[in-house]
């Protein structure tokens, strides 16, 4: 899988002057998005699509850091997962206030489809993009070279709730991982660090468990896990300290 960092597209372009100049047209089909866990909802959107265009750190870390969610995954997961998923080319916006600025207009001139070469665009329901939020589902339509897909909100349960990172996030938080783990499609997987006395060191970023004893896995190993009140992770391990390893939580121990 190809993986490639985007620069700030420069320049204005006035109305009737899009071109493509990357060269020949890819044919590209673009999924855009965050998609923070790559969960189920996330995986209706990269269906049939061989592009992601997303972004990495998460845009809310530049516009409203203190607002900003915890992740559900690392970038080393989630080109995992989507690589898994048959995606060929994962475009990454390294978004930071240069990027907060682009337009709208230039992000889909200048990135969408001058530098992926986009033929069909897929989104979510509600998604919003360009300098201060100005871009819509909608705004593609200027864009007569361009298919666009809106994919809507995809439920799950007796009780019809939306699959999202927001509720995945409070399963995590309540301890209920398997249901967590169904909305994902795998289980919850984070890096972890070894730490001096042993434990496990999941940093704050991360959607944590509520405390309690799980049963899980340290990189491929079986065992079971204690997540504490300060969240670490307690762990029988003969790990070096600094050790970085991958803590997988399967279900919450009876």
């Amino acid at each position: 899988m190809e993986v490639l960092s985007l620069e700030v597209p420069h320049g204005k372009r006035g109305v009737g002057s899009r071109r493509r100049t990357g060269g020949a047209p890819s044919h590209a089909k673009v999924a855009i998005g965050t998609f923070d866990g790559v969960h189920l909802g996330h995986r209706q959107v990269l269906y049939g699509c061989d592009t992601v265009l997303t972004f990495d750190p998460h845009p809310m870390q530049v516009l409203e850091p203190r607002h900003v969610p915890s992740l559900l995954s690392d970038r080393r997961r989630k080109l995992q997962k989507l690589g898994s998923l048959g995606i060929r080319r994962v475009a990454i916006v390294p978004f930071d206030q240069a990027w907060s600025r682009v337009s709208a207009e230039d992000f889909v001139e200048g990135v969408v489809v001058d530098r992926l070469g986009a033929e069909f665009v897929s989104v979510g329901q509600g998604f919003r993009f360009g300098a201060r939020g100005a871009g819509t589902t909608t705004s593609f339509d200027q864009y007569p070279e361009l298919s666009t897909r809106v994919v809507p909100l995809v439920t799950w349960g007796p009780t019809g709730e939306p699959i999202s990172s927001t509720r995945i996030r409070q399963l995590i938080f309540d301890g209920d991982v398997e249901v967590a783990a169904d909305l994902l499609g795998a289980s919850l997987a984070l890096p972890g660090v070894v730490g001096d006395e042993g434990q496990l060191l999941i940093s704050s970023e991360f959607a944590r468990p509520a405390p309690g004893f799980y049963l899980g896995y340290v990189d491929s190993h079986p065992c079971a896990l204690r997540v504490c009140q300060d969240r670490t992770v307690e762990v029988m391990s003969t790990a070096p300290t600094g050790t970085h390893v991958e803590v997988t939580f399967v279900k919450r121990a009876s």
